[in-house]
């Protein structure tokens, strides 16, 4: 019901509690929270990025990014992880929209045209992100100046494409790691942002990669 509650650690006692836009239907995926200096980010089923004290719980800011006496829209939103680097908060949906926020402020840095709901990664100045249709994008963080965008999903039949979604990836030291929702785990070079090869690991969706001590963990039914 777009409510950030905080609570005490030991005991559970609410310590604060703060409402944001209600919104008619409750939404299907989880909202994104991250933490930082003191202060809390989220957002909400929306579309609207607030700022939250995190020791008193007092607003310090709130940006919306959708129109939000248009419920249908709203019903339909689909948004990626927050994202934050040192000056902004990145983030996408899926009404080909990426943001980059001012953190202080949350007065709009850059907006660029991505249909993409996986989270985002930043390796120095650059963002990347991987669109719905399977296409990996570089940005530049300050500016947002696109750098370079490549279809991932051409090593895939391209019958079987329209039905393929990201869930999401990860950039490693040479390769980035991507998974989808049928099961495979798909490896690109990050120099050349060229797919090398594609591994089947499940026939439905898995995880998002994680990696822990030199090691790839993917999360499917049941099984690590």
């Amino acid at each position: 019901e777009n409510i950030l509650r905080c609570y005490l650690i030991k005991g559970g006692k609410e310590v604060w509690s703060i409402k944001t836009d209600k919104s008619f239907v409750k939404s299907q995926k989880k909202l994104s929270l991250v933490v930082s200096d003191g202060k809390v980010y989220f957002n909400n089923t929306v579309g609207d990025i607030s700022a939250v004290d995190i020791d008193t719980g007092k607003l310090i800011w709130q940006t919306p990014t959708q129109d939000s006496s248009i419920y249908e829209s709203s019903f339909r939103l689909k948004t990626s992880d927050l994202v934050l680097t040192k000056k902004s908060i990145l983030f996408s949906n899926n009404q080909n929209e990426f943001y980059s926020l001012d953190i202080k402020t949350g007065t709009l840095i850059w907006q660029q045209k991505i249909n993409s709901i996986v989270r985002p990664s930043v390796a120095d100045n650059l963002v990347f992100t991987i669109t719905e249709e399977g296409f990996l994008v570089i940005i530049e963080a300050e500016t947002g100046n696109t750098i370079r965008i490549t279809n991932i999903f051409n090593i895939i039949k391209e019958k079987k494409r329209s039905s393929i979604k990201p869930v999401g990836f990860i950039i490693g030291k040479k390769k980035i790691y991507l998974t989808t929702n049928n099961g495979r785990l798909i490896i690109i070079d990050t120099a050349t942002g060229k797919p090398e090869s594609m591994l089947k690991i499940d026939n439905e969706t898995i995880s998002r990669p994680f990696i822990l001590d030199k090691k790839l963990f993917i999360i499917k039914n049941n099984a690590i």
